[in-house]
């Protein structure tokens, strides 16, 4: 499997206007595993934290002589970070349970994650939850959250479609924290393709 993603956070306009770009690829190995490369902060105005992750994830299933494989499962992952503007080397790592509860297929994900300001803008852990409620088989509600003052800290909520084969629209809305480091509220969109 190959993943490619590229998101997109943006205020069009207004005071504190902004536009922010990750950019992902992931190569799976097999047995739940992949290796992937991020490139993060590309953004006007300029950043000053563009940052390359490279790493990997490995998703663990839980219960799978009772339930399906994807069904619950233990997200483990990291990532070494490598400043390209002199902020030097640093490290994402998280750990995440997500479960589907029966007949209704929404999936439930909370967990922990701890970073250093190559990413976050300050060396950090925080609180992740997640979830996310098919309406059909190629649409989904979709929400996420990040805890505390830092450069992730937002709650976003939209929706996601899955409009081929391989092709997958995100689009929602982002609202920082109260005393986050993250800025002002605006749209985020992500278009994905896995092989």
């Amino acid at each position: 499997m190959t993943y490619l993603e590229t998101e997109g956070q943006f205020r069009a306009s207004g005071p504190g206007s902004y536009y922010y770009s990750s950019n992902f690829f992931a190569r799976g190995l097999g047995g739940n595993t992949e290796l992937d490369t991020s490139l993060y902060g590309l953004s006007s105005p300029r950043s000053g934290n563009v940052t390359m992750g490279v790493g990997f994830k490995t998703a663990f299933p839980l219960f799978a002589k009772r339930y399906a494989a994807e069904a619950f499962q233990l997200t483990v992952g990291e990532q070494v970070l490598l400043s390209a503007q002199g902020e030097g080397a640093g490290y994402w790592a998280y750990a995440h349970l997500s479960g589907k509860v029966p007949h209704t297929g929404t999936r439930l994900t909370a967990g922990l994650s701890r970073g250093t300001k190559q990413l976050f803008g300050v060396d950090t852990t925080v609180v992740i939850a997640g979830f996310e409620q098919p309406l059909t088989p190629q649409l989904n509600i979709i929400s996420d959250w990040y805890s505390g003052a830092n450069s992730l800290g937002f709650s976003t909520t939209g929706f996601s479609w899955t409009f081929s084969k391989v092709g997958t629209f995100y689009l929602g809305y982002q609202i920082p924290n109260n005393s986050s480091a993250a800025g002002r509220s605006g749209i985020t969109s992500e278009l994905s393709f896995q092989f």
